[in-house]
């Protein structure tokens, strides 16, 4: 029982040694493909600046400096020892227009239509308002921006039920679902090795022209 509360814990916000050292080098290893895969399919521009929230172990931050080379990139994690870990890599890296802050999915340290792209990869089973989540996330976005949200399918996730118990899980279209009630427009619901587990679901999204970002 002490054990999986510790790894839902730690999976949701990693901190002290056991976060640093395991399970956030864990998580970018695991998370790997699912990140490659939501950054392909979210196209982020050179000169766009793109929100990657819930970064973890820093990999997608990582992976987004590649592509985002004339912009920024802004992660916002709900780990405070994330974000410190976070900093120093950016820093021993030189990588200038990356930085990474603290902060809550419901309430995004940005100002309104500031971001141009969201990136968020298996981070969305630890929100728990997912409505008012979604309605941040569209609030920080510019009217015609993007989002990829990537996670693994609940029927992918069930056979780690004793660990994800008390967490959000969701089907493909359930999201796509969600996305649309906050006001998105789908762009594409890309469901990937859905025989395996884990499978890996990108839902991309876009927030329409001319909307206002207003609740």
């Amino acid at each position: 029982m002490y054990f999986t509360s510790l790894l839902r814990t730690q999976f949701g916000s990693p901190s002290g040694t056991l976060g640093s050292h395991w399970i956030a080098p864990l998580m970018n290893i695991a998370n790997l493909r699912l990140i490659r895969t939501s950054i392909q399919l979210l196209a982020p521009k050179s000169a766009d600046t793109v929100l990657d929230v819930g970064f973890g172990g820093g990999a997608s931050l990582l992976a987004l400096s590649r592509e985002v080379t004339a912009g920024k990139v802004i992660g916002v994690d709900y780990s405070r020892d994330m974000v410190r870990d976070a900093t120093a890599l950016i820093q021993r890296r030189g990588l200038a227009n990356v930085s990474a802050t603290w902060g809550d999915v419901s309430h995004l340290p940005l100002a309104d239509a500031s971001v141009d792209k969201i990136l968020s990869c298996n981070s969305l089973y630890y929100w728990t308002d997912i409505r008012a989540s979604l309605l941040e996330l569209k609030r920080v976005l510019r009217p015609g921006g993007k989002v990829a949200l990537g996670f693994r399918s609940a029927t992918s996730l069930r056979l780690f039920e004793f660990a994800w118990r008390g967490f959000l899980v969701y089907e493909p279209e359930e999201m796509a679902a969600l996305l649309r009630q906050a006001g998105f427009e789908i762009v594409q619901v890309e469901h990937r090795d859905r025989w395996q587990v884990p499978d890996i679901v990108v839902v991309v999204a876009q927030l329409p022209l001319g909307l206002t970002t207003s609740l």
